[in-house]
This record gives C-alpha cells, structure tokens and sequence, in this order.
C-alpha cells in the first residue's frame, strides 16, 4: 500500500511484504557466500551489514513492483549481474539508506537504463522519483564522497516523479 507526499511516496509492507523481503535478502546473501562474491562497490560479503543491504534492494524492488503493477516480475534475476535490471522493460531500482541521499548512478552505467531512487530509513519507505541513466550521467553531479568509489549523484529535485512512469506507455 501506498500514499502520496510532498516529499514522494510512501510505501507499506504487509506482513507477507516484509517475510518475502527476509527471505529473498537471506537467499541472495547465501547465494554469494556460496558463490565467494565481493560486496558490490567495496561494500561488505558476510554478516548483518551484508545481510542488511540485500534486505534494504529487496525491499526498495518491492515497494517499486507494488507500485508500477509489476509484482509477477519481482525477484527474477538468481543472481546479481552486471547491467541487468530489477524490473522489466528496463528499470533499474537504487535503494539508499537515508532518506536525503541522492539517486546514485555508476560510471560505467548502461544507457537506457531507467533509475528509481528509493529510500528506507527508520521503517519508512519512499519512492522519490526516477530518470534515465544517461540523463544521470551530468559532470555536476559526478563526486566520490567514499573516496575510491566515484560515481554520479543524482539530486532528489532532479528526479521526476513515479507517477509519470506508472502512466508510461513502457509496459
């Protein structure tokens, strides 16, 4: 379920939300444990922080495919692989932690790629905005607050809004 704000969308996990976004993060953690997988971007393999960051992209995936009526898409890909997406035809969910980051968007990103930044911090979930990838690719926005780590940062302002894609003829 989910209500609209000034500063984006809100979203509700049942409780069958919340148990399908435990199990899918526990299957993708075991998954690259058993695959000896390096955490995307420098971030952690193993344990609860690496446990949490699967938790926090499977439930922005979700609060995205409730959202767009596209839940019988949700949790396809096994395995995380390079340029793919979350969502069918194209879109690619960015789920951050605090609810005044930016829409990140890597350097080597593939064009095309339609970007929703969605945020979960203290048990709340918004859905900010999307844009197209090479949209994304400004030189203004390019920084490297994690030194070692550069990519583009996507304004919140900047974004449109969900509703747009909700009514988009993509589907």
């Amino acid at each position: 379920m989910h209500t609209m704000a000034s500063f984006g969308i809100v979203f509700h996990f049942s409780e069958e939300d919340k148990e399908l976004v435990r199990s899918e993060a526990v299957r993708r953690q075991r998954f690259n444990e058993e695959k000896g997988l390096k955490g995307r971007n420098g971030g952690p393999e193993q344990g609860e922080k690496a446990l949490f960051i699967h938790k926090l992209g499977a439930a922005g995936e979700l609060a995205v495919a409730d959202f767009l009526n596209l839940r019988q898409f949700l949790y396809q890909e096994t395995e995380a692989k390079r340029g793919s997406c979350d969502l069918p035809p194209d879109i690619d969910v960015k789920t951050r932690s605090r609810h005044d980051y930016d829409l990140i968007c890597q350097l080597d990103e593939k064009p095309g790629k339609t970007l929703v930044l969605v945020t979960i911090q203290n048990k709340i979930t918004l859905l900010h905005g999307w844009m197209k990838s090479e949209d994304a690719m400004q030189e203004q926005w390019k920084k490297d607050p994690a030194r070692g780590r550069p990519a583009y940062f996507v304004p919140q302002s900047a974004l449109f809004p969900l509703i747009d894609l909700r009514h988009a003829e993509m589907f």
